[in-house]
């Protein structure tokens, strides 16, 4: 001990009164508190590690036979359900091909639909390819008897199934012998009858036994907890024995402590304290005692550090908090509305940057005071942090409208108030605030929401031009939580395999596909498929675009160069589009040709998009990374030409291969004789400056028709084919090599494909 106690001890304080001490603590206290509890810590430690070996021992039996269920009979049941499965599939298979006849022309009798008896043939016999490849592990298997002979007929009755059903079906089927499918169609649903029996009772006959396995681990399991709880009452009794001598050692000694406690806190600083033993509890009274002959002199300035701040006096975001505590309660009481106004000082980071921050801490207490004088009970003022004051707003009416009202009015005053000259430093400052207003009653939000909305609301305010104030609106704190959700998410979605390529063709006028553009695809687990139009934005002003671009751009230059090995694919070019932030980050020329070069894609086949805004914000810079692009064989192509302003002087500079009308101007070129006169325009602007035009957004013949009178070159849009994944597309391009455009198959098309492109 210092100096202090002992001056204590030598004061003349009165007796300390003899307080009897239990058997626990006569036992206990020749012991530090850390001892006891280490060596209790032991004992229980010993004790949950034999309980937990018991506990593992019945998961462990548990888990066997759970992994028994599901690896040895569950495997078998789904097989054999799959099975019967695309036997019932055949039946339908023959049934659509069958409903879908229709008279023949030189005759009256129905004749086979061509198309729907060939997708029938197939897909009767990939099924059965897949039963085949279903049953032989399954026949595989170890069997029991009554198993082996239900698996046996079965096998008997698939093989009759198969010869004297299936394939004189699509015999048929290939041959549009109505006739012939039909009475075959009859003995397969005859043979599928007879089967579906079997089928059935093994799948049964498997359930049994999983279900027999599983009663067997659950018995032994039950043993083992039965085992468990015994040592578990067991040990629950000797420890909590033990405990309660331990805890009765403790709790008597900190009883006394609690009891001075709570006289300082009455305001009795004059008890006397006894000390008994000499373990950390006694230590602690000691230090109780010279905490005692402080306190009456620090009090208030612990509550005015506590409750205050220090630079204007007024409450501080502790005791604002609780005053919202108290009216949260209150209103849970009555009907009557409360608010909360955050306001915060507009370009206060300009006086401290210009005048010093000691000038700004004289405005923050010239503001404060004028706040002070305006706010008047039952309302009350608070500094929360910076240049960020609170109102807060009691009692007001219990109509919504007029408690806005008040809300407002007071708004308005504190705005005039913050108007108001101020001299700084021999000059007089003009200064103005941001309010956000938030009502509330009937408790129907937390401390953190209501602060949450009225500073969204304060930001709306500053968004709005300054020196004014709004009310809190949900709809934009749910737009800007779900924005931070995604973009907490986003920046997951690259190491986690959220983002996929899509590839939309482009064609000729010909119909010949030259390539294709990169289309960027996230799929999240909990938000679904999240549109472009909603997380690029997000990814542009977060900067994940960076990432982002540079993977699209790696991804694509693999593609290319997988491509390039291929005949059908060496020709086809890749268009890919570039954000205005990748462009401008320095060493976005060493990116690409270090993908190109990791990659080894043909640099002649990549195009790179860019926008009208991308390459007239900085024409030198622009037509620089251009110029050294197009040295390794890279293409540029200038997207959504005539949405934005570019002069033919620009234009001229730049190195471009291709200009991409919007798909604004193809919309309506058909019935809107001012786009189409644009379309030709911007054509024969291209044709003069020696570009390649490619039209975006082509979705009807009609419009197709129309730009390819106008001369236009290349065509892009739902009418030639979706954005498809990689796969989805390469069989696309292999299923349809001709020069007529084929709409993709309906099971790669999203539920709303504008939505996505």
């Amino acid at each position: 001990m210092t100096g202090v106690p002992l001056a204590l001890d030598a004061a003349p304080w009165p007796p300390a009164p003899r307080t009897p001490q239990g058997m626990g603590y006569r036992l206990f206290s020749r012991f530090r508190i850390g001892t006891r509890l280490a060596a209790m810590m032991v004992l229980a430690a010993t004790v949950s590690a034999l309980l937990a070996a018991m506990g593992i021992r019945g998961l462990a039996v548990a888990n066997e036979s759970l992994r028994t269920v599901y690896e040895e009979r569950m495997t078998p049941v789904r097989s054999l359900a799959q099975i019967a499965h695309l036997m019932l599939s055949n039946q339908l298979q023959l049934q659509r091909a069958l409903a879908a006849s229709a008279p023949h022309a030189n005759r009256a009798r129905p004749a086979l639909q061509p198309e729907e008896a060939r997708r029938a043939a197939q897909a009767i016999e990939h099924n059965m390819l897949t039963i085949d490849q279903l049953w032989a592990p399954y026949a595989a298997t170890p069997k029991g008897p009554k198993e082996a002979a239900l698996a046996e007929r079965f096998a008997r009755q698939r093989a009759v199934y198969l010869q004297e059903a299936v394939k004189p079906t699509m015999d048929a089927l290939r041959m549009l012998d109505y006739a012939d499918t039909q009475r075959l169609a009859d003995t397969a649903h005859n043979l599928y009858e007879r089967a579906s029996l079997d089928i059935r009772a093994l799948t049964d006959l498997q359930f049994q036994l999983a279900h027999a396995t599983y009663e067997a681990g659950v018995r032994s399991h039950a043993q083992t907890r039965q085992w468990a709880l015994g040592a578990l009452l067991a040990s629950m009794a000797l420890l909590s024995f033990l405990g309660a001598m331990l805890i009765r050692s403790i709790v008597r000694p900190l009883q006394q402590v609690g009891r001075m406690f709570r006289k300082i806190a009455a305001g009795q600083l004059d008890t006397p304290i006894a000390v008994h033993g000499r373990d950390e509890i006694s230590t602690l009274l000691f230090e109780l005692r010279a905490m005692q002959s402080r306190l009456s002199t620090h009090e208030k300035a612990i509550h005015q550090l506590a409750y205050f701040d220090p630079l204007t006096r007024l409450p501080n975001r502790r005791l604002l908090r609780e005053r919202i505590q108290r009216a949260l309660d209150a209103s849970g009481q009555d009907d009557q509305h409360r608010a909360l106004l955050l306001l915060d000082l507009d370009n206060f980071k300009t006086i401290n940057d210009t005048l010093g921050h000691e000038v700004g801490d004289q405005y923050l207490v010239e503001i404060a005071r004028r706040l002070g004088h305006t706010v008047q009970p039952p309302h009350s003022v608070a500094r929360i942090g910076g240049d960020e004051f609170v109102v807060l707003m009691d009692q007001l009416s219990e109509a919504e409208g007029e408690a806005l009202t008040q809300a407002e009015a007071l708004a308005q005053q504190l705005l005039a108030a913050a108007a108001r000259p101020c001299p700084l430093q021999e000059q007089v400052h003009h200064g103005s605030a941001s309010i956000g207003i938030c009502l509330f009653r009937r408790s129907n939000a937390s401390i953190h929401e209501l602060l949450k909305r009225a500073d969204t609301a304060m930001y709306q305010a500053k968004n709005a031009g300054r020196n004014g104030y709004c009310l809190f609106d949900p709809a934009l704190q749910a737009r800007l939580e779900n924005e931070a959700t995604l973009e907490a998410a986003l920046r997951d979605a690259i190491p986690a395999g959220q983002l996929a390529l899509h590839f939309q063709a482009q064609v000729d006028q010909a119909g010949h596909v030259l390539g294709a553009e990169v289309l960027l695809r996230w799929k999240h687990p909990l938000h679904g498929h999240v549109p472009p139009a909603q997380f690029i934005p997000i990814a542009e002003t977060s900067g994940l675009i960076l990432p982002i671009g540079e993977w699209v751009l790696q991804q694509a230059c693999a593609q290319l160069s997988a491509w390039a090995e291929r005949a059908p694919t060496r020709h086809l070019e890749l268009a890919v589009n570039v954000s205005a932030r990748q462009f401008r980050c320095p060493d976005f020329v060493p990116q690409v040709c270090q993908a190109l070069k990791q990659s080894g894609a043909p640099a002649t086949r990549l195009v790179l998009e860019l926008t009208e805004s991308l390459v007239l914000h900085d024409v030198a810079d622009t037509v620089a990374k251009m110029q050294a692009l197009r040295r390794h064989g890279v293409r540029f192509a200038l997207d959504d030409f005539g949405t934005g302003y570019s002069s033919l002087a620009h234009l001229k500079r730049l190195p471009l291969h291709q200009l991409k009308i919007d798909r604004s101007f193809v919309e309506d070129i058909v019935s809107a004789p001012d786009d189409a006169a644009i379309v030709q325009t911007i054509i024969g602007m291209a044709r003069n400056l020696g570009l390649s035009v490619i039209a975006e957004g082509v979705e009807t013949l009609a419009q197709r028709h129309a730009l390819q009178h106008l001369d236009c070159q290349v065509f892009q849009g739902f009418l030639f084919g979706l954005p498809l994944p990689l796969q989805a597309f390469e069989s696309w391009l292999a299923q349809y090599p001709a020069p007529l455009p084929i709409f993709p198959p309906a099971t790669e098309v999203t539920a709303n494909p504008r939505e996505f492109s």
